[in-house]
């Protein structure tokens, strides 16, 4: 939504989002667009602890400010203001899906359907008709419009703005506080980011919602939703932080554990923030412990293992690792507290996540196509199982198959045609082939053409004699073909009429130009021509022949 700083929620929840819309640009089938059902279970997740925590921090804040503790009173106003702004934001964003879902689905019930049990995933068109219109380059900007939307958005920032700029012209917020909350509303701005994708200029709303499919838009609804969360999350607690007082009764502590979210990519780290639901800036490192592998007695009230310490900061134990491995993860502790009669009290804590595989090595590998002579990388998977209890094989073109890693596989295709992937998994009643086979088209690798200083030749070219001068050798590529390669410049033979017309030629067996073949090079007359012909190219092992080149001399 916005480069401004994200917290690692967001940047969690926004990494997951963009691998799978990049996967989509690259013509992604089923697997992907179903990779999103599990992207937004997970956003939904997180979009409810953050709800929950809220609405306790909510409670918490009304029946403190009830008690009498009337300086609180005008930050907790604020905090409900702010909270019905965003409220009537998240309704309106919910509106947008569920027109889109009775659209798409032909519901009457949109909201009692849910993304795994939707039929059109892959529906480009709807989106872009209820949300952009027919003619990109005019879009809708009618209610329940991407434009409208987008305008909405703008103007709940600037309302969150004033509100911030009332509280700290009040002298109610500090420097630091004022400038996290505006840094935090700023997380809502649609930006522009001014690219231009087929000649078409893509806004915020073109690159949100056109030619998008309902599967990623729907997340996209429910990710924004999430950041809007977000905003009030860090609006009560900063403003609760800023009325001065404990806001919460230390007598009902409990501990908790709150993660961006359950579900992580294998390799990224994993941030949890570890605290007292009451918790609070004084809560510093002499008054508070989070201990990680700690086991606490509570019948005896006492530690049975001291486990080891985490960082403090602003009362919030900040815990880091590094997700490894694949499946449930687990980590447990004991969160020491000194109470205000100044003595330990103690809660433990579990919490449990999944680490999974990167979504960025999820796709048809290729978009379906495998070429003849270099190494084809692939990703095999099966939901419900883990990669190292997959057997793949594969079939036709005279294909074999060489496992790297679990669930990743090279395959080197001997022939042209079709070849057949497909994947089994070890259950208890013994192997089963999961899904129909998968289909790749096997290519060969594309033609060659010449290089001359640098350059490929598509056509005749004209040098000048300074230009003549500088070649010294010939080299070849495979135009549009980004798999690495080694095309290797074998023979070539380079004819031309010096200055009195004779013809002559030069053979050369490899890349490098012999000092006869510059010679013919560059006593080439203005006018005449050079031909380059016979270029034998070899890639990968096998030999090809490049078209030949002609270079006319120009004055």
């Amino acid at each position: 939504m916005s480069s401004q700083k994200e917290s690692p929620r967001q940047k969690m929840i926004s990494m997951m989002y963009l691998v799978l819309t990049a996967l989509l640009a690259m013509n992604v089938s089923d697997q992907v667009l179903k990779g999103f059902i599990t992207v937004d279970e997970s956003i939904d997740k997180s979009k409810q602890i953050i709800s929950n925590n809220n609405q306790q921090i909510e409670k918490a804040f009304g029946d403190y400010v009830k008690q009498g503790n009337l300086e609180a009173k005008p930050y907790y106003e604020k905090c409900v203001e702010s909270k019905n702004k965003i409220e009537k934001m998240i309704h309106y964003v919910d509106s947008m899906k569920y027109i889109l879902i009775s659209e798409t689905e032909k519901t009457n019930k949109p909201d009692t359907v849910q993304l795994r049990f939707m039929k059109k995933l892959d529906d480009y068109d709807t989106p872009t008709q209820l949300f952009i219109g027919s003619d990109e380059a005019n879009p809708k900007t009618s209610r329940y419009s991407a434009y409208d939307l987008k305008q909405k958005l703008n103007n709940l920032s600037s309302e969150l703005n004033q509100m911030i700029a009332d509280l700290k012209n009040k002298k109610q917020l500090d420097d630091v506080d004022s400038k996290s909350l505006i840094e935090t509303a700023k997380t809502i701005v649609p930006i522009d980011r001014n690219m231009t994708v087929d000649g078409i200029h893509m806004n915020w709303e073109l690159e949100n919602f056109y030619n998008i499919p309902t599967a990623a838009v729907i997340t996209n609804f429910d990710k924004l939703q999430t950041d809007l969360k977000n905003v009030e999350s860090e609006l009560f607690r900063v403003l609760a932080a800023s009325s001065s007082k404990y806001l919460f009764k230390v007598n009902k502590l409990q501990a908790k554990v709150l993660a961006p979210s359950a579900y992580i990519l294998s390799g990224e780290h994993f941030k949890a923030d570890i605290l007292l639901s009451a918790s609070s800036n004084e809560l510093s490192a002499d008054r508070m412990k989070v201990l990680i592998g700690a086991e606490y007695d509570s019948i005896h009230h006492k530690l049975l293992t001291a486990g080891s310490p985490i960082s403090i900061s602003d009362g919030i134990g900040k815990y880091e690792v590094i997700g490894a491995g694949q499946g449930s993860q687990s980590f447990k502790g004991v969160i020491e507290y000194k109470n205000p009669k100044g003595e330990n009290d103690y809660y433990p804590f579990n919490y449990s996540y999944m680490v999974a595989s990167p979504f960025s090595a999820i796709g048809a590998d290729n978009m379906n196509v495998m070429y003849v002579g270099v190494d084809n990388p692939v990703t095999a998977s099966a939901a419900g199982f883990a990669p190292t209890d997959l057997v793949v094989n594969i079939s036709g073109c005279g294909a074999k198959l060489k496992q790297t890693t679990a669930g990743k596989y090279i395959i080197n295709a001997a022939t042209t045609g079709t070849c057949y992937l497909t994947v089994s998994a070890k259950t208890p009643e013994g192997l089963k082939q999961q899904g129909a086979p998968k289909i790749f088209r096997v290519k060969s690798i594309p033609s060659p053409i010449a290089k001359i200083n640098g350059k490929p030749v598509l056509s005749t070219l004209e040098m000048k004699l300074n230009e003549l001068s500088a070649i010294s050798s010939i080299g070849a590529v495979c135009l549009g073909f980004e798999f690495p390669i080694n095309a290797v410049i074998k023979e070539a033979t380079i004819t031309g009429y010096d200055r009195n017309g004779v013809l002559t030629s030069e053979t050369i067996s490899n890349s490098i130009l012999t000092d006869k073949a510059k010679d013919i090079i560059r006593r080439t007359s203005i006018g005449k021509r050079v031909f380059i012909e016979g270029i034998k190219v070899n890639i990968n092992g096998q030999n090809v022949t490049a078209p030949d080149v002609i270079i006319k001399r120009k004055g």
